[in-house]
């Protein structure tokens, strides 16, 4: 009667449990990306009251006896979380998103520098995107957590821009340095000057010092080099020639130029139309003219890092402040884009996804994030790409993957178990107060 006892309170105390999860899966129903838990019921501890024995090898094995065994009721066996994707809401936040997958955003606090290895970063997972941007420029959520993923790499993701000035650009030109009569000479765009530098770099400067000379065709003009590459065979640099004032500089081409006339330098090199060269030199080749007021110059293409990093609006090289971004976009590979004061698109970063071997590895922390525990197994990083992970449904955000229906019919078994077993407790109670009467 004892065991019984202790059975009934045991079923009791469990089926209490099991309320605690249904109570706190209902109390969550309208919370963004909760993540809905099940209780399991575990029989307990078992006490023999007679031992199994085997049969009886002369009566052909027959005649064994199967061991007796009472339990002391039931125990949490397991509380699992379903990781389910739920239902999409829209938002009117433009920088609201969820993910349609199985994966996890990467947020906490400021991590210095880009890392590889989520585990060790000692930051946290979420499934929910409530996004903004900080006075800083970084991206943010609702909590004030730093957002991660990939950042751009140097020199990319450079919008183009409105000319300020007629301007020619070479890209990749080919750069050739010989040896001619005791004399190193290095051509750009097919014109031709001597350098005494041995350095790569040096000898395209140079190059530019030559051909800009004040008195020179190339007086009133603006050359820029960059995007060295002499690994190249032949070396290449990126080249800009820049008119210092806007307005029409095409003169006659048959015209020679002469020094001190700038006009002339549109014709003689840069329109495609004239093969005449300054200086002597050829014309230069695949040159694209950009017209003050009509034409921008090219951008550069993003190209994203491999490695993690908190979120930030890029600076503009040209001002060396960041842009000044006016509405945003989130993509579904998680790139996210905005329009910056100049109606430029502008590309911040892509968002990371989070991939977890055992999701029920997972242990909740405050407010709705997750800590990486040790049964979680393999956690890895990936950009959103349609595959188990997910992608990135932008002004949309996760509802709860909670089951009223479900809910409401198991808190009514779980509330006629816990009558059951309070029965229980009030039979014994009543057995034992028999018992006790017997001794008067």
């Amino acid at each position: 009667m004892v065991r019984s006892m202790i059975a009934g309170v045991a079923g009791l105390k469990t089926h209490q449990s099991k309320l605690d999860v249904i109570g706190n899966n209902i109390a969550n129903v309208n919370t963004w990306g909760f993540k809905s838990g099940s209780f399991n019921f575990s029989d307990s501890m078992y006490s023999t009251s007679i031992n199994g024995s085997g049969g009886n090898d002369l009566a052909g094995g027959s005649g064994g006896r199967n061991a007796s065994q009472v339990g002391y009721g039931v125990t949490t066996g397991s509380i699992t979380t379903s990781f389910t994707t739920g239902a999409p809401a829209p938002s009117a936040n433009p920088l609201d998103c969820m993910i349609d997958g199985t994966g996890f955003f990467l947020v906490g606090n400021m991590v210095n520098g880009s890392f590889t290895n989520v585990q060790d970063s000692g930051l946290s997972l979420s499934r929910i995107g409530i996004f903004s941007v900080d006075s800083n420029g970084y991206l943010v959520d609702d909590i004030g957590s730093y957002v991660y993923g990939y950042a751009l790499e140097d020199g990319t993701g450079i919008p183009e821009k409105p000319a300020t000035a007629n301007q020619w650009t070479v890209k990749n030109a080919n750069v050739t340095i010989t040896d001619a009569n005791g004399k190193k000479e290095i051509s750009i765009g097919g014109v031709k000057v001597e350098t005494t530098k041995t350095d790569f770099k040096e000898q395209v400067q140079d190059w530019i010092a030559q051909v800009t000379k004040k008195g020179g065709n190339f007086e009133g003009f603006t050359i820029s080099l960059n995007n060295y590459d002499d690994a190249k065979n032949p070396p290449t640099v990126n080249l800009t020639i820049t008119s210092n004032k806007s307005g029409e500089f095409v003169d006659d081409p048959n015209v020679q130029d002469e020094p001190g006339d700038p006009k002339k330098i549109t014709d003689a090199w840069g329109n495609g139309n004239n093969t005449t060269a300054p200086q002597g030199g050829q014309a230069a080749d695949n040159f694209t003219q950009t017209v003050i007021g009509s034409n921008r110059v090219p951008g550069v293409d993003a190209v994203y890092s491999d490695e993690l990093s908190a979120i930030k609006i890029p600076t503009d090289p040209d001002t060396g402040e960041a842009y000044k971004i006016q509405s945003y976009k989130i993509n579904e590979d998680g790139t996210i884009v905005g329009v910056d004061s100049q109606d430029r698109s502008i590309t911040i970063g892509q968002l990371a996804l989070i991939t977890v071997e055992n999701p029920n590895g997972l242990e909740k922390t405050s407010g709705y994030y997750y800590s990486i525990g040790p049964n979680a197994g393999t956690v890895d990083h990936m950009k959103p790409n349609g595959g188990a992970a997910g992608t990135i449904r932008g002004n949309y955000l996760e509802m709860a993957n909670v089951d009223l229906a479900n809910e409401f019919s198991q808190m009514i078994t779980t509330q006629r178990g816990y009558q059951a077993n309070s029965k229980i407790i009030t039979v014994t109670d009543q057995m034992l107060e028999e018992l006790v009467n017997m001794k008067r």
